[in-house]
């Protein structure tokens, strides 16, 4: 039922409602007082359910199903408003006495409760996080900014002369095997890499602004090799390809979805730490407005909030903290994708503050290998003969979801101290509560 109306015929009482039939279609049921046995009207109180539902109705004794109940709110129009009509349709002398019975309760009931303006519970915006926190990570929001960066690599596959089925060592050639004779020995290509993630504004003033992220998202590797592999699946000596790296650029996404160049100023690759320093600008954010969580460990069922940038867009969850099985680290049951690498992890506490307790690194993978055509083929087009020889077996990440792993506050306190004579030299200075 979702509307309702009571109108005055000559005396008699008219209600018409609305009753949904499917998702769009709506049939009016009218009741007059000659076909009603009892019209119940009763105070709204304690709360904005009816004081008696079907189920509960049927509690009492109805057995055959016949009777209905009509519940819904009368409107301020027709000079009833607050009051809750139930419409019970009892037609045997039995109903009747028991809805004498039902009468009576729901009077004393309104008697002796409070009135509705006292006790209206309002369900609206209804959440399981305290509104300490919720108000927390609201204004943690403008200092989340993404970040995404573009590699330039430049590709080389290497295809080598075989004897009895086994490479040729070769001193001169530049791999140290003999390669095939030819124009198709080297095959070049070119290939765009970007990578998507997180990021946590920690300082800021009128001119620059310095971001908090993962090394990996920032500082892709200057060389990338793979090898040839046994009938075993080791890697053998033999390179197979070679990705160097020409040129990267880093991009801030700031508050309103746009891009901001951004300079790489100091990593960590053994804490998968860095930092980015852009120009302060409008729609930038804020700093960071909490403290880190230094002081107070992290353990077993703390909750946390995690924000991300998957495909370029700021995402909040939030998990349990468990331990992790490497050193300084933490891992969450939160459902993470690619991007949200670098993004920041804030614990609850008890008062419902927020603290940050980790940078998120990355998922747990596995390896799916599959046959890769040659770079240059577009989609769609056929596969001669010749480009079979150059296919090579390529591997991709499959992301198992359901965990996270975070670095934790021992390995950031540890890199931010490190990195200050470089951002002093820069004119940055990290505020106190960011330091251990």
């Amino acid at each position: 039922m979702i509307a309702g109306e009571m109108t005055a015929e000559g005396g008699a009482v008219r209600i018409s409602c609305y009753k949904m039939i499917g998702t769009d279609e709506r049939r009016r049921v009218d009741f007059s007082r000659r076909r009603l046995s009892t019209l119940m009207l009763a105070k709204r109180f304690h709360s904005d359910f009816c004081l008696f539902n079907k189920s509960m109705f049927r509690e009492a004794g109805q057995e055959d199903g016949r009777g209905e109940a009509w519940h819904f709110n009368q409107g301020s129009d027709t000079g009833m408003d607050g009051w809750r009509l139930a419409i019970f349709n009892l037609t045997s002398p039995r109903r009747r006495r028991l809805s004498v019975k039902l009468i009576a309760i729901s009077f004393l009931a309104l008697a002796c409760g409070r009135t509705s303006h006292e006790a209206r519970v309002d369900f609206s915006g209804h959440s399981l996080i305290s509104p300490v926190s919720q108000e927390n990570v609201r204004a943690v929001v403008p200092s989340v900014v993404g970040i995404s960066a573009v590699v330039d690599y430049r590709l080389e596959f290497f295809h080598y002369e075989m004897r009895n089925g086994q490479f040729v060592p070769e001193p001169g050639s530049p791999t140290g095997y003999r390669l095939a004779a030819g124009p198709n020995a080297i095959k070049t290509a070119k290939k765009i890499q970007k990578t998507t993630g997180g990021g946590l504004i920690i300082s800021q003033d009128s001119r620059q602004t310095l971001i908090l992220t993962c090394e990996h998202v920032i500082n892709s590797p200057d060389t990338v090799r793979t090898f040839f592999r046994n009938a075993e699946g080791r890697d053998t000596q033999v390179l197979s390809s070679r990705a160097v790296k020409r040129r990267e650029t880093c991009h801030v996404i700031n508050q309103i979805n746009q891009m901001e160049p951004a300079e790489a100023l100091y990593v960590d690759p053994r804490a998968d730490l860095g930092l980015l320093l852009v120009k302060t600008s409008t729609n930038l954010g804020a700093p960071f407005p909490f403290a880190v969580a230094y002081q107070t460990e992290v353990k077993w069922g703390d909750l946390a909030f995690v924000f991300g940038y998957p495909r370029e867009i700021k995402q909040l969850s939030m998990g349990l903290v468990s331990p992790s099985p490497y050193p300084g680290t933490f891992s969450m049951d939160v459902v993470a994708r690619y991007g949200f690498s670098g993004g920041p992890v804030l614990v609850v506490r008890p008062s419902g503050d927020l603290e940050l307790a980790g940078i998120i690194r990355g998922v747990p993978v596995s390896k799916l290998r599959y046959v890769a055509p040659p770079p240059e083929l577009v989609p769609g087009q056929n596969l001669e003969v010749e480009d079979l020889k150059l296919s090579m077996v390529e591997e991709y990440d499959l992301i198992e979801y359901g965990t996270v792993y975070a670095v934790g506050t021992e390995k950031i306190g540890r890199f931010l101290k490190e990195c200050q004579p470089t951002l002093e030299k820069k004119g940055i200075y990290l505020p106190s509560p960011l330091l251990p």
